[in-house]
């Protein structure tokens, strides 16, 4: 058999398995439209596809003359005449749009079609709950749009399956600097998730290549001084603020009533999560109890291997720790069953003190504490349990989502000038009306309705540094429009706005976002080893041992299990897939 034929059969083989996982999500939602079209899409997927890739074999010539025709001589280029672009769209049905404003007209639209020359199609919309599997439907059709957005799993069987362009000349030809740059950033990172074993970049990530999941520590500053505390310098501190804040009434009110850390069921989370945590014991395990199971850390061993790293000895010592915050009161006794909603309504009451988290924790959920209670907190980078400096774990190094184009689109290149398009207006020269539209003295963000959507690695504490600076000497003229906002916010805190709270904890010198740079400046984050999408494995027995894992951690915390069931449970893993998953990391390629 040719090595062509052995590729269609193979693209056939993972379409039709991607049918029968389709038509059991979209039964298990319940979905009633969804599963009328995975029903019509129930058609002989091998012999259309086929027939469609003779058909445009034997048209190649035709189509090669038609793209040079039209296709423009670089990055800031235009169709001429104008082309038609098809895609598929997700609805956030709790998004509010300007009057007049929808996805198939708003400013992006006009201003691809005006500035490139692309007249956008949107070939369906779907609510965005429903999107992933809408995505999947049209995968296993084979009626894919010249471009849409997906998960990593939905890549890497499109990649496997051999249906969507090799993208590799186009983002070399048409990416601009200023898109090379965002998406080069982090040592490449989203360009080796996207790129295969022999070097074809088969889609543009739409995410990843920031450290903007990084944590901190939030603690209340008040409730530090009635227990006569200072900051945290080592992760002995904030153990001993964590007692503090559970046996010494830290908010005065003569009762045993306040729980040191906050905690719930998710135990790795942007709030309320326990990631932190563990890296100040130099642990990075992440696996989160209503996470995707397949988004894991993975650690250079001795012997030059990737090993995983909730397996590690490390992770067992902060284990350690939380049980014993636990058993002395510090850590909600119902963790296990409430969710980020309700560990944020303990913390808001007055309940808990302290908190590890992302940085958009002063902005949900303790951004009005200050003016409905007068609570301040402080935010500090965080510690270390030795003299070995601590590292920030990031996940959104790596991406995990894409765009990809359809095999059978004529202009593959269309989408990353749509980016290079994006990324001018919102971080080049920053233009607010792609950003945000006011009307009426309402706000509304149209940032989001673009069809292709990236970012620049680093923005934000670039952001907050010019605003010191500005700060400092008292001279705006070389702020941007978008940080001479964040530099009005902060006035506004200054003058009396106490709703502007939030924005001076992430503008100013010690805010979220300085921290952060100074986390990335001082190369104080650690990211996974490995940078390629989710393995055969992975995918397969990820949820169940995610359960068995998340079991482990919520019962030796709780007392339930000693620490040393860890042990029996990191051997079991190992038997029970991990080796293979380990065997599948090591083989890819792309462990760095």
């Amino acid at each position: 058999m040719s090595k062509k034929m052995k590729a269609k059969v193979k693209g056939s083989a993972i379409l039709s398995l991607l049918i029968i996982m389709t038509t059991v999500t979209a039964c298990s939602n319940n979905n009633k439209d969804n599963t009328a079209s995975n029903a019509n899409s129930t058609t002989n997927t091998s012999t259309s596809s086929n027939a469609t890739e003779n058909a445009s074999e034997n048209t190649n010539a035709d189509a090669n003359a038609s793209q040079a025709a039209t296709t423009p001589d670089g990055p800031t280029g235009k169709y001429n005449p104008p082309i038609e672009v098809t895609t598929v769209r997700s609805v956030n049905s709790a998004a509010e749009l300007p009057p007049g404003d929808s996805l198939d007209s708003n400013i992006w639209v006009k201003t691809f079609q005006e500035d490139l020359g692309i007249n956008l199609k949107n070939v369906w919309k779907v609510n965005a709950a429903q999107y992933q599997n809408k995505v999947a439907v049209t995968m296993a059709s084979g009626d894919m749009p010249d471009f849409m957005e997906v998960d990593a799993q939905q890549f890497q069987i499109l990649v496997e399956a051999g249906t969507i362009a090799d993208l590799t000349d186009a983002y070399s030809t048409y990416a601009s600097e200023m898109t090379k740059s965002s998406m080069e950033a982090n040592n490449s990172v989203r360009l080796k998730a996207a790129t295969t074993k022999d070097g074809k970049l088969m889609g543009i990530p739409s995410d990843g290549g920031d450290i903007t999941d990084t944590q901190l520590i939030y603690i209340r500053k008040d409730w530090l001084a009635n227990v006569g505390l200072e900051a945290p310098k080592t992760m002995e501190d904030v153990v001993n603020i964590a007692l503090a804040f559970t046996k010494k009434d830290p908010d005065k009110n003569g009762k045993n009533d306040t729980y040191g850390l906050s905690l719930d069921l998710n135990l790795f989370n942007g709030w309320s999560g326990l990631d932190g945590f563990f890296n100040g014991y130099h642990a990075y395990p992440f696996n989160p109890t209503k996470g995707s199971a397949t988004s894991l850390n993975f650690m250079i061993g001795g012997d030059g291997k990737a090993m995983w790293a909730d397996t590690q000895p490390e992770v067992k010592t902060a284990l350690g720790k939380l049980a014993d915050l636990f058993k002395q009161g510090a850590i909600y006794p119902e963790f296990s069953v409430i969710d980020g909603m309700k560990s944020a309504e303990l913390v808001t009451s007055g309940k808990v003190g302290m908190s590890f988290g992302a940085f958009w924790v002063p902005t949900w959920p303790i951004n009005n504490m200050y003016k409905d209670l007068g609570a301040d907190w402080g935010i500090y980078p965080l510690v270390s349990s030795d003299d070995k400096p601590a590292l920030s774990q990031s996940m959104t190094g790596l991406p995990s989502h894409f765009y990809v184009v359809s095999k059978k689109a004529e202009h593959p290149e269309a989408p990353i000038l749509m980016l290079n398009t994006y990324i001018e207006k919102l971080y080049g020269n920053f233009d607010k009306n792609y950003h945000t539209v006011t009307v009426d003295g309402k706000d509304f963000g149209v940032f989001g309705l673009s069809p292709v959507r990236g970012g620049m690695p680093g923005n934000n504490p670039k952001a907050a540094a010019a605003v010191q600076a500005a700060r400092e000497s008292g001279d705006t003229s070389t702020l941007n429009d978008e940080q001479k906002q964040y530099f009005e916010q902060v006035a506004k805190f200054e003058a009396g706005d106490k709703d502007m709270w939030a924005a001076n904890k992430l503008w100013t010198a010690d805010g979220v976002f300085s921290l952060l740079g100074k986390y990335s400046d001082n190369n104080l984050v650690f990211q996974s080893a490995y940078v390629g999408n989710p393995t055969t494995t992975m995918i397969a027995k990820g949820p169940s041992l995610r359960d068995e894992e998340v079991k482990m951690m919520t019962s030796i915390i709780m007392g339930s299990k000693p620490l040393d069931y860890f042990d029996e449970w990191a051997a079991n893993w190992l038997k029970s897939g991990g080796q293979e998953i380990l065997d599948e990391v090591n083989a890819s390629g792309q462990v760095r």
